[in-house]
């Protein structure tokens, strides 16, 4: 098909509002919908092309999906090699494996699939992943996978009546399960969800091959109209939004209008000099832009970028982006298949190599487990399996702790006054969500619900454990958001033999960022300052909970000089990321308190 320069500015306008949206969300917060006007273009020139080569008998699908190799995978593949190489020296030893896998996962195109798994618990953050935007790209080469299928086996005649039909089917099927399930993440990075974006690209291809011409004045009003749609939909449309599904044929259908509205202003300014060279480097500026502002938020721990880094952002990205373009995109393009395979072939070494040995390029950053994880009480966390800590060859034995991963953490400090105050206690705790019966699914979002479904799977362990001691302890990051945690606090309380206690903690306070990627050790060397979080609301529904029930009794572990220091006490650290103590912060506090402890805890041993 003959070449556009319009389309050209099309892309470049999609790369902005990307750009800007990955830059603050805040500043433009539908600004993803980007992504999906890259979509419909792929859609409709692929559409074009394809049917040309069918009509003129010259298609051929290797032919195709080499030449789509070669436009994406040479530049795609330097981008994978470079970061993971980069993100080697920036990442902590303890997130290598994050980074590690991403890469293997892009470079195959199917980062789309590990990201739909959403955030791990502990570690690095989907936001703070510098290949976290190779979803798009993944979807894209799948989709090419399948798109010549259909357009080839099926006669022409009645291409435009089925790919309609699954265009509203699939939409209608994914809106309802985005309804339904209440999880719009996991379908943002599914194929099948943008499916219909990229056949709205073809739909428009197939029926408006000679494009709509009315005159220039209605040319004009249509074109504006879509454009003042697609960049409204880009203002109002929101990471909240029940997209994709059918809002997401907003922006589809605009940017569909505005590839095939002929003899118009704002073609003829898209297709001016500057958006067309911009929509040319569009490709390298979407591969590097993202992983430059991710691995500044992973080294900052830090969401909001300064002036100072944003300004930083903006220029590397486009050297690096013109580089790609000029030396990398455009060479070979020009290049036959036994060079493509070569050079593939050679960079693949090269990216095993560099994942291969990234943990050991992390090593300055290697600081010892016992300050960056949680390494104490492992065993009996997430499984059904009973550990027990303090001394063993007390009597006082009969105690259980359970809760999340607030409760995993603060094994060490009750295993500390445990030993020497001889009581013994057993634990089963789990991540994110407590093993509790009555917590409902619903109250978490669709990053938290894999915890919640896991520590359902324990919920009958802990319940057959509780049964058999006399006092439970159970912490928590939060018991009363959501409500349904207290809740089954409540009733758990309610359902206690006369003989049993429950013991609620009120839990340590939380910090406002990762103090292990600020100090990068763990003897202190930053001068920054950090904000202590305390949970008061908390505290006071624990304090009132007691108060009104017999059988429970709070203490608080929010209290004590080594609290108001953190997340370090004798200038070490104590927090292993902003909201969990590390093994040696959880022994300090029990040094600390282990008097004011013992007297709140001594009284009910000997009940």
């Amino acid at each position: 098909m003959q070449f556009r320069n319009d389309i050209q500015g099309i892309r470049a306008l999609a790369f902005f509002l990307v750009f800007i949206f990955h830059l603050n969300y805040t500043w433009l917060q539908g600004g993803f919908i980007g992504v999906d006007v890259f979509f419909v273009i792929s859609g409709y020139l692929m559409t074009s092309i394809i049917i040309d080569q069918k009509d003129r008998k010259t298609f051929s699908f290797s032919g195709f999906y080499w030449k789509r190799l070669k436009r994406i995978f040479p530049a795609y593949l330097a981008l994978i090699i470079i970061v993971t190489l980069a993100g080697s020296f920036v990442y902590l030893r303890r997130d290598i494996w994050t980074l590690q896998k991403s890469a293997g996962a892009s470079v195959v195109f199917l980062s789309n699939l590990l990201f739909s798994r959403g955030d791990s618990y502990f570690g690095a953050q989907l936001n703070e992943n510098p290949f976290l935007h190779t979803w798009s790209l993944a979807i894209e080469m799948q989709f090419y996978l399948l798109l010549p299928l259909l357009l080839i086996w099926i006669k022409k005649q009645y291409l435009p009546t089925v790919i309609l039909f699954l265009t509203i089917t699939i939409t209608l099927y994914i809106s309802t399960l985005i309804s339904l399930e209440n999880n719009s993440s996991s379908e943002y990075f599914s194929l099948l969800s943008r499916v219909p974006e990229f056949l709205t690209g073809g739909f428009y291809s197939l029926c408006f091959k000679r494009r709509i011409n009315f005159n220039r004045c209605y040319n004009n009003l249509f074109a504006s109209l879509n454009l003042i749609i697609l960049i409204l939909s880009a203002v109002f449309i929101s990471k909240d939004s029940f997209f994709p599904g059918i809002l997401a044929l907003v922006p589809a259908i605009t940017t569909a209008n505005l590839l095939v509205t002929d003899n118009n202003f704002v073609s003829d300014f898209l297709g001016k000099r500057i958006p067309a060279y911009l929509g040319e480097l569009s490709y390298s500026l979407y591969l590097w832009h993202w992983p430059i502002i991710a691995l500044i938020r992973y080294y900052n721990d830090e969401y909001f970028l300064n002036v100072e880094e944003t300004i930083f952002v903006c220029i590397l990205t486009f050297v690096l982006a013109w580089f790609s373009y000029r030396f990398i995109e455009n060479f070979f393009r020009k290049k036959n298949n036994k060079i493509l395979i070569y050079s593939s072939f050679s960079g693949g070494i090269i990216l095993t190599f560099i994942a291969f040995y990234a943990p050991k390029l992390a090593a300055p950053y290697q600081i010892p487990d016992t300050y960056t994880s949680p390494s104490f009480g492992v065993y009996s966390h997430n499984k059904k399996a009973i550990e027990t800590f303090g001394d063993k060859t007390s009597e006082n034995k009969d105690i259980l702790l359970i809760g999340d991963s607030h409760a995993l953490t603060i094994k060490p400090f009750l295993d500390y006054i445990g030993k020497r105050n001889h009581f013994s206690f057993s634990t089963v705790t789990t991540d994110g969500v407590p093993a509790l019966k009555g917590v409902r699914r619903e109250d978490y979002n669709h990053n938290e619900v894999k915890f919640y479904d896991a520590s359902q799977e324990l919920v009958e362990f802990t319940l057959q454990n509780i049964r058999k001691n006399k006092i439970i302890l159970i912490n928590c990051s939060s018991f009363i958001e959501p409500m349904s945690v207290y809740e089954s606090v409540e009733k758990l309380a309610a359902s206690l033999k006369p003989d049993q206690k429950l013991i609620v903690f009120n839990t340590f306070p939380f910090i406002d960022r990762d103090p292990v990627k600020i100090n990068r050790d763990y003897i202190r060397r930053t001068s920054k300052e950090f904000k202590i979080i305390y949970k008061e609301k908390n505290k006071e529904a624990l304090e009132k909970l007691a108060a009104t029930r017999q059988n429970v009794y709070f203490y608080n572990l929010s209290k004590g000089n080594a609290i108001k220091n953190i997340p370090f006490y004798k200038d070490t650290l104590m927090y292993y990321n902003a909201s969990h103590l590390n093994t040696y912060g959880a022994v300090a506090l029990a040094k600390e308190q282990e008097k004011d402890f013992m007297s709140f805890f001594s009284p009910l041993l000997t009940d």
